[in-house]
């Protein structure tokens, strides 16, 4: 019946939700806010929205193609679904496997050098957020005594809408009431973690009278109620690069009664404030010689220049490395596989955590190609050998070929089975080209060759826990002298702390954005020819 009603209980969590017949379960589940991953933002890709049904109390219809092609027979047996491909029929219950919670996650928050330049006339308390699209970190400064006084960091709770911001532009752009939604399911937790800041400070929020923010555009605009959907297609223009400072109670943030939000100035619809607050914590604006910072995250943010001129560039390498696409890949927490090395003639790695295998984040995808690379277990293509002809003892037994026959090589032991497939490689390869051809425009655009470089700089998580040799066998980063290139951590959140501490630099930002000329790598006339050319390991 039209408007007819279901009722949906969520277990564990024991969340009911009513919607109407026909709904999506993910969105059902968004309804009343239970947490259910989506990596490919609902694309139907990833196989990451998983629940459990039981026969008897099954609300979905019936296994559609897309769910016919991605789960196995043992998965169908099981009572396995997809939240993003199975809607709600009846009234039941699931059971969520693919929960996504900020608990066990690896955040990087940390600065590689000390906030400086405190303004003498700052007071009171402030807090300087980066939002980045996996994860937000928040900090809370003492402007009298001039010091940190606290952080905090969480999973950005916006990833139930999609893993990068491709997904996130579609859903605030999907419905009228979906862009509030979505700016409140940040806005509420970043409101929660502030207040327990103050707490932990022993102050009230109202002392706070300041908050800083820098994040890529798209996050900026949600987080502004502005919508993103212009950056979403071409030519990719933003709504604004930067806005004026608003009253925090404007975005729900409760703080001092006329505190103010200030957002740092964005440089084009995918290169942001992020990026640019990176470049002037760390005066690569105004270095004589020629630098490059890469920030490989969710988005992949390439800059190279100094004090005479700036280029950046975009690139969509970021959701590979986050667990998209990647058939045990994960974001970086508790389980998760960050290592993989030969040590006395053994595969070995080590998890976040020290917890049992359970998949692969970035760091560990990387060292895994890398090693295959170097091992001959695939070629400069991309391509394993074929199982039966590996000779080597140490990989004879563990590359072999699933109930698809796609070739994989076990990383693990059988009773903690984590695999990398012959699927993998190719989607690390997209992402790996991806970055190359950036990095071969940007180094042409400043007219010289990597070996000229002064300084690599690698911001953010991913970029800071990469082993470097891995990294430079697959062309993430120039294959230049190792000391020339150096983690710099949370750059991000370092340029809008210093622009709290100092509205000098608050307003040198806006400088630095301006300097920096975009170059969009897809209007290139040879880019297919380039990109083609750069998937080659």
């Amino acid at each position: 019946m039209e408007n007819e009603k279901c009722v949906v209980i969520f277990l564990p969590v024991g969340v009911t939700a009513v919607v109407p017949r026909g709904t999506l379960l993910s969105d059902a589940a968004a309804s009343v806010n239970v947490a259910i991953g989506r990596h490919c933002g609902g694309a139907g890709v990833c196989g990451k929205c998983r629940v459990r049904t039981e026969r008897g109390k099954d609300p979905l219809s019936a296994l559609n193609e897309t769910e016919r092609k991605i789960l196995s027979n043992q998965d169908r047996n099981d009572g396995i679904r997809l939240s993003c491909c199975a809607a709600v029929e009846r009234d039941g219950e699931v059971t969520v496997i693919d929960g996504v919670e900020s608990a066990g996650h690896s955040i990087l928050e940390g600065f590689s050098e000390s906030i400086a330049g405190w303004a003498p006339c700052a007071e009171g308390y402030g807090v300087s957020v980066d939002i980045g699209t996996t994860t937000v970190v928040c900090y809370l400064l003492d402007l009298d005594s001039r010091r940190e006084a606290g952080r905090i960091s969480f999973l950005n709770p916006q990833v139930v809408f999609g893993d990068d911001v491709i997904s996130r532009i579609a859903y605030a752009s999907s419905a009228a009431e979906a862009l509030e939604k979505i700016r409140r399911t940040l806005s509420d937790e970043m409101d929660e973690k502030i207040g327990l800041l103050a707490e932990r400070e022993g102050i009230e929020k109202e002392k706070i009278s300041e908050i800083t923010v820098a994040g890529n555009t798209v996050m900026e605009h949600i987080f502004a109620g502005v919508s993103p959907e212009s950056i979403g297609r071409s030519p990719y223009r933003p709504q604004f690069l930067s806005l004026p400072p608003f009253r925090a109670s404007e975005a729900g943030i409760n703080i001092a009664k006329n505190g103010l939000i200030k957002l740092l100035p964005n440089v084009a619809g995918y290169v942001g404030a992020d990026i640019a607050a990176g470049v002037a914590a760390l005066g690569i604006d105004e270095t004589e010689g020629i630098k490059m910072l890469v920030d490989i995250g969710t988005n992949n943010e390439i800059v190279i220049g100094g004090a005479k001129g700036l280029y950046c560039c975009a690139t969509a390498a970021g959701p590979a490395f986050e667990g998209a696409r990647i058939q045990y890949g994960m974001r970086a927490s508790t389980g998760a596989i960050d290592r993989l090395f030969i040590e006395e003639g053994e595969l070995r790695y080590s998890t976040i955590g020290g917890a049992k295998p359970i998949g692969l984040c970035g760091s560990g995808l990387i060292d895994a190609v890398a090693l295959a690379l170097r091992e001959g277990l695939i070629n400069s293509g991309g391509r394993f050998i074929k199982p039966e002809s590996c000779a080597d003892p140490r990989f004879r037994e563990r590359l072999g070929r699933n109930d698809k026959g796609m070739t994989q090589l076990l990383l693990t032991d059988g009773d903690n089975p984590v695999y990398l497939t012959q699927k993998d490689i190719r989607e690390v390869q997209l992402a790996a080209g991806a970055v190359k051809v950036g990095i071969g425009v940007m180094l042409e655009e400043a007219g010289i060759s990597a070996d000229e470089l002064s300084e690599v700089c690698l911001a953010g998580a991913f970029g800071n826990n990469i082993n470097m040799e891995s990294a430079a066998a697959i062309g993430l980063i120039p294959d230049i002298d190792r000391n020339k290139i150096r983690s710099v951590k949370n750059s991000s959140g370092l340029g809008a702390s210093l622009a709290l501490a100092s509205a000098d630099f608050y307003e040198r930002t806006k400088r630095t954005a301006e300097k920096m000329r975009y170059i969009e790598l897809s209007s290139l006339p040879d880019f297919q020819e380039r990109f083609v050319s750069a998937m080659a390991l």
